[in-house]
């Protein structure tokens, strides 16, 4: 199996961007955090 398609079904389209609460680019953004009765996604460091 080729290296570039391991772990292909655990990294959902969207997994890195922008997290909406510190604004740093290019994280990832895997876990969850509630705001308003609202669940978002937001990067390592806002997750804690």
């Amino acid at each position: 199996m080729a290296k570039a398609k391991r772990g292909k079904n655990i990294k959902k389209p969207g997994w890195r961007g922008t997290c909406p609460l510190c604004s740093k680019t290019g994280v990832k953004l895997l876990w969850v955090a509630t705001k308003e009765d609202k669940d978002i996604n937001v990067c390592r460091l806002c997750g804690k």
